[in-house]
């Protein structure tokens, strides 16, 4: 106004112009008392100028910025602005003429008020020269003007809005208000960034290109955690190639929570959001160290990591892994991205190493080949994958924990002691079968004996006369004459067995408990009541009730792959009470969780 440079102008109030530049208290206090500011406008005008907090931190607008938010050589503003500024003084603009603070802030993009983008006003290295601003609007002042630096109009997104509302008065409603304003714009403009790829929406502009993903993240981000967990689930997809890790998925975002921002603790929320969705998506081993936080346990294997741990090859591995309800058979992806809950499968995991072929189970268990096929024909020894195409399916511990079971409960008798019959013998003498036998040892209805001198399961027999009472009891449990000879009946312990339902006669205590019909009764001449069951009673059943067996049937797949995707999936069996049936489940649960589940059966 005096026609004084900025320089001399601070030497002669007594300061240089560098500590005005650096807002120096004394400097400060000196332009206060010049421009009659009083402590609350001098605040105010320091809030929007931004203060040097610490060695690259900065105080702006009552929050944290790291300082190259604000710093920059290249000096941007709204043109309008200016114009509308210099012409309220025509004879004196530079006396109008203001810069606005939040054009330092670099996630600023656009005066809302003339919904004009920030433009390049000037560039300067030193701030001494930079921030001389009636010397560098001088030299602008004919284009600012003419309107040189004016481009088209833009409409202010809602992340526009936003920014500008938080910056004037602090004031957020929606997610990001518990997040600082460097951390949040920061965090949305990372995040629009790589959802912009999806899209291919990349323009010309790089203004343009900065405030679609400014708008893009932002409209994420405001959803909270679940949607930003959305957003990086289908950046993750779009990432599917075998060797397709983190960074590549998450581009800018990984790496600017991986590194510039890693020790940042504003975006810290920010941080552990994505790990979250990195380990929940990725193969990592305890203690690997991802975005700064270290992974405790495995919670994902794939495919390809497994068969490394186990030393099992890719292929028979994966065989047992969709049997098991790991993954589907129809899963296509590639193997180090096939994966699945670690601490589910470790057990399998642990075990497959150490499966059998039926030479080995049958060497250990003293057994013949007959008796090994029968043991597992009536599934007294259950494969622990059904696949023909796998030679070593069984569990060396099921077969020796049997030979030890019966070794607990077996007496010793001679060699030569015709009152006793080696259980295959017994099989094949009354057509009695296997699993039968067993289950009656085990519920105490027969006593078991060993050969002496003879190991192994090859030496356990029965009592011929107790195996005759039991066959004869069955007989006449399965051959009972009904009362009504035009219904087809068969006793309630009989279907029950059928249907799998083997276990503490389960299917008879659901018909006592009276969650299924049975037609008829009668009672022994021990005093005993019996049930049996109708074509209508067994139909009344399926109805309403699948077994194990009965779903195995209708769904064509091995049932222990069925229930551990019942299992997998919460589906609960039916309880009443405290009273449990084994696996058996409501035919709705079931058949609604099939018909919503993308597993196939």
């Amino acid at each position: 106004m005096n026609r004084v440079g900025v320089a001399d102008f601070c030497f002669d109030m007594g300061f240089s112009m560098k500590r005005m530049v650096n807002l120096e208290a004394e400097a400060v206090s000196h332009i206060a008392q010049l421009g009659g500011l009083d402590p609350i406008a001098a605040s105010t005008l320091l809030s929007w100028t931004g203060e040097q907090s610490g060695a690259v931190r900065m105080t702006f607008r009552n929050e944290t910025f790291v300082s190259r938010a604000l710093k920059n050589p290249k000096v941007r503003g709204c043109p309008i602005c200016l114009r509308e500024d210099a012409q309220d003084r025509p004879s004196a603009p530079l006396e109008a003429i203001a810069m606005r603070g939040d054009w330092q802030l670099r996630e600023v993009a656009i005066c809302v008020r003339h919904q004009h983008p920030l433009v390049f006003l000037w560039e300067r290295s030193l701030p001494t020269e930079r921030f001389n601003i009636g010397a560098r609007l001088g030299e602008i002042m004919e284009g600012l003007l003419e309107g040189a630096f004016e481009l088209p109009r833009t409409s202010p997104t809602a992340y526009d809005l936003w920014l500008d509302q938080r910056l004037e008065d602090g004031g957020d409603e929606t997610w990001l208000a518990q997040h600082s304003i460097y951390a949040a714009t920061s965090f949305c403009r990372l995040l629009g960034t790589e959802l912009m790829r999806l899209t291919e929406s990349v323009g010309v502009d790089d203004r343009d290109n900065l405030r679609a993903a400014q708008s893009a993240g932002f409209d994420v981000a405001i959803g909270g955690e679940t949607a930003i967990n959305k957003a990086l689930d289908k950046l993750a997809a779009h990432a599917s190639a075998h060797n397709d890790l983190p960074n590549k998925a998450f581009g800018g975002l990984f790496k600017g929570l991986a590194r510039p921002y890693l020790h940042e603790e504003c975006f810290d929320v920010f941080r552990r959001i994505l790990w979250e969705r990195i380990v929940s998506i990725w193969p990592f081993a305890a203690d690997e160290v991802i975005l700064g936080y270290s992974l405790p346990e495995r919670r994902l294997h794939s495919l390809q990591s497994a068969a490394k741990e186990t030393g099992v090859g890719p292929f028979l591995l994966d065989q047992f892994l969709i049997n098991a309800g790991a993954y589907s058979s129809q899963d296509t992806r590639p193997a180090p991205r096939k994966t699945f809950d670690a601490q589910k499968y470790a057990d399998l995991l642990s075990e497959i190493p150490d499966l059998v072929g039926p030479i080995k189970m049958r060497s250990e268990m003293g057994a013949t080949l007959q008796q090994f096929k029968a043991l597992a024909e009536d599934d007294v020894l259950i494969p622990r994958i059904d696949f023909p195409t796998i030679k070593s399916p069984w569990r060396l511990k099921d077969g020796i924990m049997l030979v030890n079971e019966l070794n607990e409960k077996a007496i010793v008798v001679a060699e030569s002691d015709d009152d006793w019959e080696i259980i295959q013998k017994a099989k094949s003498r009354t057509k009695m079968n296997v699993g039968l036998i067993i289950s009656a040892i085990r519920d105490g209805v027969l006593k078991v004996a060993r050969r002496k001198g003879v190991q192994g399961y090859n030496g356990f027999c029965v009592c011929k006369e107790e195996i005759d009472q039991l066959v004869a009891r069955s007989i006449d449990e399965i051959e009972f004459k009904p009362r009504h000879p035009e219904e087809v009946v068969v006793t309630a312990s009989a279907f029950g067995r059928s249907v799998g339902m083997r276990e503490n006669e389960a299917f008879v205590k659901l018909v006592r408990a009276g969650h299924t019909p049975a037609s008829h009764t009668d009672v022994s001449k021990t005093g005993k009541k019996r049930y049996y069951v109708t074509e209508e009673d067994i139909a009344a059943f399926h109805q309403e009730y699948l077994t194990q067996s009965t779903m195995s049937v209708e769904f064509n797949v091995f049932w222990r792959t069925l229930i551990t995707q019942l299992q997998t999936a919460k589906v609960k069996p039916f309880t009443s009470g405290n009273e449990e049936y084994g696996h058996l489940y409501l035919r709705t649960d079931v058949e609604g969780y099939f018909r919503s589940s993308s597993l196939k059966v």
